[in-house]
């Protein structure tokens, strides 16, 4: 998922503040598709972790917000009219949940090996 937000902050560059103009077939639809599709594998693995290992600074209400965040970094990265300061903000949120996500892994990692010991 960090991955596919680097690549929405370059198309950011390159089409809203480069002022370059995407074409829809060739570059925003085969973009959104890849990363909803990426999304929607991720989401339920995502979820149910959090019901799994129950960190406590990760909910599920994070998570659906991070899947609206993601939606809509796909999309406007390519439109001119996207603020900057929104975008540059939604992105920052979705690094952010990701990180805290990562870190929940981590730590749900080292209490279940902590356990076999």
């Amino acid at each position: 998922m960090k991955d596919w937000n680097r690549q929405a902050e370059e198309h950011f560059q390159t089409y809203r503040i480069g002022g370059a103009t995407a074409d829809f077939y060739d570059d925003v639809k085969p973009f959104v598709e890849q990363v909803m599709q990426d999304l929607e594998n991720w989401m339920p693995d995502a979820l149910k972790f959090l019901e799994m290992a129950k960190p406590a600074y990760v909910h599920a209400q994070q998570i659906d917000q991070l899947a609206e965040n993601v939606e809509m970094v796909a999309v406007t990265c390519f439109q001119q009219d996207t603020k900057k300061k929104r975008f540059r903000e939604q992105v920052k949120s979705i690094d952010y949940t990701l990180e805290m996500v990562k870190q929940a892994v981590v730590e749900y990692q080292q209490k279940k090996e902590g356990e076999q010991t």
